[in-house]
C-alpha cells in the first residue's frame, strides 16, 4: 500500500467523523458547531480537490515497455505484441474499407501465493500514436487461435494466461501501446493515483509487428 493509498484511507476516515459529529451536533441543537464542522469539511474537500487536480497535472505519465508487469496488488498485467489481423472470426469486426484489425497479445498472471483471485472489472483500450483510443472488438479472435481467453477470467496462485484483444483501427493508424483500467473507484480520487481525475493513464507499449 502507498503513501497516496493511505492518506485516501486517513481522508475517508476524517471526513466520516466530521459528517458524524456534524450530525451529533445538529440532532442536539448545537447549531453553531455543527456549521463550524460543516465549513472545516468544506474546506478539507476543497483542499483535497486543489491537491488531486494539481498533482493530476504535475505528474507525468506512466509508461511500461511492451513485456515489463504491471501489477495492482496480486493481479499483474503485461503486453506482449501487436499484429494485423488476417481474418477474424467474429465478422462485426472485420476490417472496413480505410481501416485494419490490430491483434494485440497481453498475459494475466497473479503473483499471490495462496488464494485465487480476478479482476471482474478490469478491461483495455488501444491507444494509437495521435493519443486517440479504441475499444475492444467483442468476441473477435484470430483463426486458429486457442479459446479465447478474458481479462476478467479467474486466476490460481501464481498461474498466467494469455488474452488475445482486436481493435479496428483506421487504415493510417498504428498502435502505441494499450490502457489497462480496473475499476474507477477509489483510482479516480486518489491523490497520485494513474487513474487519478484528469491524470492521462499509464501506458503498456505494444511491440509491433507492421504489415509488409
Amino acid at each position: 500500500m502507498t503513501f497516496a493509498d493511505l492518506f485516501f484511507l486517513a481522508s475517508v476516515l476524517l471526513v466520516l467523523v466530521l459528517c458524524i459529529s456534524i450530525a451529533v451536533s445538529a440532532v442536539r441543537g448545537r447549531r453553531d458547531a455543527a456549521r463550524r464542522l460543516a465549513r472545516l469539511l468544506a474546506r478539507f474537500a476543497a483542499l483535497y480537490l486543489v491537491a488531486l487536480v494539481s498533482v493530476s497535472f504535475v505528474r507525468p505519465r506512466r509508461f511500461f515497455e511492451a513485456g515489463e508487469r504491471r501489477c495492482l496488488d496480486d493481479w499483474c498485467f503485461r503486453t506482449l505484441g501487436a499484429t494485423v489481423a488476417d481474418s477474424l472470426t467474429d465478422l462485426d469486426c472485420h476490417p472496413g474499407q480505410g481501416s485494419r484489425t490490430w491483434v494485440a497479445v497481453a498475459e494475466v498472471s497473479s503473483v499471490a501465493k495462496r488464494i485465487r483471485q480476478r479482476a471482474r472489472d478490469a478491461r483495455a483500450e488501444l491507444e494509437d500514436g495521435h493519443g486517440k483510443r479504441y475499444e475492444p472488438c467483442a468476441g473477435a479472435r484470430p483463426r486458429g487461435a486457442d479459446p479465447s481467453r478474458s481479462l476478467s477470467d479467474e486466476l490460481g496462485p501464481g498461474e498466467s494466461f494469455r488474452v488475445s484483444l482486436a481493435f479496428r483501427l483506421p487504415e493510417n493508424a498504428e498502435p502505441a501501446g494499450l490502457v489497462l483500467h480496473h475499476g474507477d473507484f477509489p483510482g479516480i480520487v486518489i491523490i497520485g493515483s494513474d487513474q487519478s481525475f484528469l491524470h492521462a493513464p499509464a501506458l503498456l507499449r505494444l511491440a509491433l509487428e507492421r504489415p509488409r
